[in-house]
Order: structure tokens, then C-alpha cells, then sequence
């Protein structure tokens, strides 16, 4: 039974490497081309996003994600003394 296992894992592991060869010898793709970018002016900053996309600076924080935004005042418990 193991044997059997084995050999389709195996088998399996082959199959698979022979049918990645071809797509990892084919060209990479250029990934994300920075469109504001490619013109001839710089974006100056002056425009903003829009309001749904904007956090509320004045908005509550959640309690579990309070934590994470406190500030470094002391070295972690479980650091060693002298650190």
C-alpha cells in the first residue's frame, strides 16, 4: 500500500515537472505599468484620491487593532536583559 503511495507521488511529481518545464522557459510578463506615470507630466500631487478611498484620521480604532498601533515603550517580555 505504501509502495503504491509512493510510486503515484512520485509519478505524480513528474508529471508535474514536465508540464511546468515549458511555462518556466516562456517569458515573464512586464507586471504593472505605472500608467500615471508614463505620460509626459508628473503628477503633481495636487489631485486627490476620492473620498471612499481616503481614511477618516478622526475616526474610532478599534480595540483589537489599538494594540498594534501603540507605541514601542519598553522591551518585549520575552527579550533577554540587557537588550
Amino acid at each position: 500500500m505504501i509502495r503504491k503511495l509512493a510510486l503515484l507521488a512520485g509519478a505524480g511529481f513528474l508529471v508535474k515537472k514536465l508540464l511546468n518545464k515549458g511555462q518556466a522557459n516562456a517569458p515573464s510578463s512586464p507586471g504593472h505599468r505605472p500608467t500615471d506615470l508614463m505620460g509626459n507630466r508628473h503628477p503633481d500631487g495636487s489631485r486627490r484620491a476620492d473620498e471612499h478611498y481616503r481614511p477618516d484620521p478622526t475616526g474610532p480604532v478599534a480595540a483589537e487593532d489599538r494594540e498594534g498601533l501603540r507605541p514601542v515603550t519598553m522591551p518585549a517580555p520575552h527579550d533577554p536583559p540587557g537588550r
